[in-house]
């Protein structure tokens, strides 16, 4: 029998099993046990990033949405302000499946889109036959105008060629609270056809990319081979085979949880650098394994395979204080397991909002891990959930 399903659950499912990404939502225990209503609908299936372009922060899950940068602080506007902008491409696979978009990247200038085209194998079941890098510079909400990325000599795209894509974070807001990343860059990990190993390459727009020669990693790594992802410390930007990764001007923070082969541990330890000292140090959160982080002020928000968590920072050091500590609201019941993604609006305000701070947006997400058939969750359940200050909850997020 054929196995092949094109509605958007399949190729979520699918998309997850390539990635490895996953995770539950307890929704009801904690709409109950904090008499919060969840809303009813949101950006579901698997966001795997948030970034910075121009006056917009843009999310993607298969299909990529856009909304202003500007905080729900002063616009005023909470839930529901998504909007989806043009995808790179309307080609479509077999069966008529269309193009899909799972990792985004932004430089100074470009945003940059991955987009795998789909194919039915001799077994009958759908899978990448592309995977394909785009870039643009138009706005979001005129439309995208998109343009294929030149290939790397002797390369092509393949899915197994163009891996992933990803930045280095950079983020600064100017006095007038404008938003500037003036020195963001947008890096790929491709492989050519006459090659057995990947190496590391840096975006420029549509031209080819350029192979960085000598990158600086953390964490004992030092093969481009391994590179999923990148972050702007102390005038250097820093890689990493790990996916999380975060900074602030004090400090740079990683984890060394998630691989690119798709592992996961329970390895619950922050490891940070210091502007003054490239020594690596650690503490032991004991908050199940660390698969993302994002900076704020006072805290670094924790996305863990035990939910969401976060860890007090000395704010003149940028040393974490020690264990974790409790999130405000429903923040410890409203996603229960696995979050592959969590993202700060404005690293520049504090973490949560019970202070006599004004507080940062912030998100969070994660998705089924594997078959669908496995996991006790549905995919209503999965995808999109914020954190706006004058809320005091997290919620669903959605269009």
């Amino acid at each position: 029998m054929k196995k092949s399903i094109i509605n958007s659950i399949f190729l979520s499912a699918v998309f997850a099993c390539l990635v490895g990404f996953s995770s539950c939502h307890d929704d009801i225990y904690g709409a109950i046990n904090n008499e919060i209503k969840l809303n009813s609908s949101g950006l579901q299936g698997d966001m795997h990033s948030i970034v910075h372009y121009k006056n917009y922060i843009l999310t993607c899950n298969g299909d990529i949405f856009y909304k202003t940068n500007e905080p729900s602080t002063t616009k005023g506007e909470y839930n529901g302000q998504w909007e989806k902008t043009t995808s790179p491409t309307s080609e479509k696979g077999d069966n008529g499946i269309p193009a899909t978009t799972y990792f985004l990247a932004s430089d100074s200038e470009y945003l940059y889109a991955l987009t795998y085209i789909w194919v039915e194998n001799d077994d009958g079941e759908n899978e990448p036959k592309t995977a394909t890098i785009y870039a643009t510079n138009s706005d979001p909400a005129s439309g995208l105008a998109w343009t294929k990325v030149e290939n790397i000599s002797g390369g092509n795209y393949s899915f197994e060629n163009a891996k992933v894509i990803f930045d280095n974070k950079y983020f600064y807001v100017e006095d007038n609270n404008s938003v500037s990343i003036a020195n963001r860059e947008a890096y790929a990990r491709i492989r050519a056809t006459s090659q057995d190993t990947y190496k590391l390459y840096k975006l420029n727009g549509s031209a080819a990319p350029a192979e960085v020669s000598n990158p600086t990693f953390v964490g004992g790594e030092s093969d481009s081979t391994n590179a999923i992802s990148a972050c702007y410390f102390n005038n250097n930007t820093y890689f990493s085979k790990y996916y999380g990764m975060t900074s602030n001007d004090k400090c740079l923070y990683y984890t060394k949880t998630y691989t690119r082969s798709n592992n996961v541990s329970r390895n619950s330890s922050l490891y940070y650098i210091t502007a003054s000292d490239s020594n690596e140090q650690s503490v032991d959160l004991d908050a199940g394994g660390l698969l993302s982080i994002a900076a704020a002020k006072d805290y670094i928000l924790l996305g863990t395979s035990d939910g969401l968590a976060r860890v007090a920072i000395n704010e003149s050091t940028g040393i974490p204080n020690g264990d974790t500590t409790k999130m405000e609201g429903n923040g410890n019941s409203v996603i229960s397991e696995y979050v592959f993604m969590v993202f700060v609006l404005n690293p520049n305000k504090k973490e949560g909002s019970y202070s006599t701070e004004e507080g940062t947006d912030e998100y969070a997400s994660s998705t089924i891990y594997g078959s669908i058939r496995s996991s006790s969750d549905s995919w209503d359940d999965t995808g999109l959930y914020a954190w706006y200050p004058a809320k005091k909850e997290w919620n669903r997020d959605g269009d």
